[in-house]
């Protein structure tokens, strides 16, 4: 009886021991793994440099001006002082019509105000000669423009008689002052301001100087007596998005100081037409956009100013999300950790928190050399589809173990069946019984203590398996 209750005691310990800790990850298997290897990953998964260009324009932007635009704050531009505007020239030409959803509206009015000058110019021909007589036509177009978008700071229509003019007759600007749009009529001094071709004119001289107009051309067929015979039946050029003109981000200066919005400058010309019927230049319409609440998509490959700063999320094992609402600001975006991998400074390890050390920094207890990087992300266990650290969702068995707990197992059997056989054979001699409550006692505390370790050991493997 001692030998069967001694072989079931040890059997209920060989169960426990063998479900403790049975899920528990290997530590020293990242180290066997070459994808789990930490050096050697970390070789391979740094964070992406910064392209060539980025680089370039990082090292010609002032200071301030880079601080500006990768915190939005407006009081980084106190600290430095300015003579003309400053604009990101590194990016000029690459933004497109249909780069940014927000600027939809605004290229829809660009082109509204060019195509209606297009139309009134062609089909007309005497505005086209004394366009002093409409400027009550001029000034409520021009004023049109910045009602017809909020993000429009300021508008601007030069209209010329003749082609090359010296300078436009026509020249009338509004600009958006808190709840007020003010007009300026400043064709006196248009051609002093439009003389030479710089930064601040190029969205002029960049449709004047044009040598090949690629306009689309339309059939006309009225019937309006109003029409002269050679429109009546004839041709007329349009205006499409692709003919806009970008200019590259800007801050203006005034007073010595920047002022802490971002524009950008679309314009379009409009044309008149010649006597063979070919286009002619006659003018622009310009608008000053500002770009303080367009969101800078770095994570779209052809998002704005992608090729300028493209982000540092590693591809192969994280995607890039950008976080919206913050205008135009640099580094508004996340790297998530797609599926199959971890953040490793960002979660618990097996259920157990991270203790901070050093300067706030977290310490990895089996990654000790990983960086502290947002753009880092290690794999999952085998056989994980998605995880929050690094413990095993499948069991790995211990082979020796087993054959350890199989072969004692199979030795208590062979016992067992020994004391049958001798139990059988020994059937027949006289057994004295001998019973006190002592022993009844010490039975049943027994069969007790073999139950409750039977139980907690199943509860534990059930708990580690889960």
């Amino acid at each position: 009886m001692a030998i069967i209750r001694i072989s079931l005691l040890l059997q209920v310990g060989f169960v426990i021991g063998s479900n403790y800790r049975y899920v528990e990850h290997d530590r020293d298997l990242k180290a066997k793994l070459p994808i789990y290897n930490t050096h050697s990953y970390q070789q391979a998964h740094l964070r992406k440099p910064h392209s060539g260009l980025a680089q370039k324009i990082e090292e010609q932007v002032p200071r301030v001006v880079s601080a500006f635009l990768h915190t939005g704050d407006s009081s980084t531009l106190n600290h430095g002082n300015c003579s003309r505007r400053y604009e990101l020239a590194g990016l000029r030409g690459r933004t497109r019509g249909d780069a940014h959803h927000s600027m939809r509206s605004v290229l829809d009015t660009v082109l509204h105000a060019t195509n209606f000058l297009n139309m009134i110019l062609q089909t007309n021909r005497s505005r086209d000669h004394s366009p002093r007589r409409d400027m009550e036509w001029y000034h409520a177009l021009v004023r049109s423009i910045l009602e017809g978008d909020i993000k429009i700071h300021r508008a601007v229509v030069t209209l010329s008689t003749e082609s090359p003019p010296e300078g436009p007759p026509v020249y009338l600007q509004a600009t958006r002052a808190g709840g007020e749009i003010i007009l300026q009529d400043l064709s006196s001094t248009a051609h002093h301001i439009l003389k030479n071709r710089t930064a601040d004119t190029e969205w002029y001289h960049e449709h004047k100087n044009k040598k090949k107009t690629h306009l689309q051309k339309r059939v006309l067929s009225q019937d309006f007596a109003s029409f002269d015979a050679s429109v009546r039946s004839g041709e007329s050029y349009i205006t499409d998005k692709t003919q806009i003109h970008w200019s590259a981000p800007y801050l203006e200066c005034e007073n010595g100081n920047f002022i802490p919005r971002w524009l950008v400058t679309l314009s379009a010309g409009f044309y008149g037409l010649k006597p063979n019927r070919n286009p002619d230049f006659r003018g622009v319409v310009r608008v000053d956009v500002s770009l303080q609440d367009v969101d800078i998509d770095q994570c779209s490959a052809d998002g704005w100013f992608a090729d300028a700063w493209p982000h540092r999320c590693n591809l192969t094992t994280m995607e890039c999300l950008p976080i919206p609402g913050h205008g135009f600001v640099l580094d508004k975006y996340k790297c998530h950790c797609k599926s199959g991998f971890y953040h490793p400074s960002r979660v618990a390890v097996n259920g157990f928190k991270r203790k901070a050390t050093g300067k706030g920094k977290e310490s990895l207890p089996h990654h000790r050399d990983v960086p502290e990087s947002s753009s880092y992300c290690l794999p999952c266990q085998e056989g994980c589809a998605f995880c929050k650290d690094e413990t095993p969702c499948v069991a790995r068995g211990d082979g020796a173990l087993r054959m350890a707990v199989l072969s004692f197992q199979g030795l208590c059997m062979l016992v067992d069946f020994i004391i049958m056989v001798l139990l059988y054979h020994f059937r027949r001699n006289k057994v004295s019984v001998y019973c006190r409550r002592e022993l009844i006692k010490m039975a049943i505390v027994s069969v007790k203590h073999i139950l409750f370790l039977l139980t907690v050991g199943c509860f534990h493997a059930e708990l580690h398996y889960n």
